[in-house]
């Protein structure tokens, strides 16, 4: 063998060494997306079958668009208060009482923590990494479900204690003076 003829065919294997491991690990994650689903089946037994495999691409297809989509919206939205915004609202206390002629209990409510604000609105501290990483592995196991950690983001477990405490408070009747006050502080 002359150089370039050595270098030709050593390119040669080498190809054919990569196209091998590429094919063994395309292989490797078909087996594990089945690990997955035999798992996610186990855990969810009341959740709808995840699709086949060959709908995996569909549903990683439709979470890549909802990201894009979102990161988009996130960078180009409006939909952002300032604190010189917030500075500028208007002051109750400047307002001029106008004659009430009937009260009305309103009572906004939102949602309760999600797993976005537990792993993005606690900070960036040593923990948010930890937060991150496992996260990222929970949304690994729903990659062969149409279900996501981030995507329409699932309450974490103090969201759904949350929600219990509203529960809880909305069944109580209502009252007025100091005891009302105290709990709609307390949430």
């Amino acid at each position: 063998f002359s150089l370039p003829e050595h270098r030709r065919a050593a390119s040669l294997v080498m190809s054919s060494l990569e196209l091998l491991a590429w094919a063994l690990l395309i292989l490797v994650l078909l087996r594990a997306l089945v690990s997955l689903e035999q798992i996610y089946s186990l855990l969810r037994p009341d959740a709808p079958s995840p699709p086949p495999l060959s709908g995996v691409p569909r549903v990683l297809l439709r979470k890549a668009a909802l990201t894009l989509k979102g990161a988009v919206y996130l960078v180009l939205s409006r939909d952002k208060v300032s604190s010189s915004a917030l500075r500028r609202t208007i002051d109750p206390a400047e307002l001029e009482p106008s004659r009430v002629t009937r009260e009305v209990r309103l009572i906004f409510v939102r949602h309760g923590e999600s797993v976005w604000n537990l792993v993005f609105n606690r900070g960036f501290g040593p923990s948010f990494l930890w937060r991150l990483l496992s996260t990222l592995l929970h949304e690994l196991l729903l990659v062969p479900v149409d279900d996501s950690a981030f995507l329409d983001s699932p309450l974490s477990p103090l969201g759904l204690q949350q929600c219990g405490q509203l529960a809880t408070f909305l069944a109580q009747p209502c009252v007025e003076g100091e005891v009302a006050e105290r709990d709609y502080r307390a949430l």
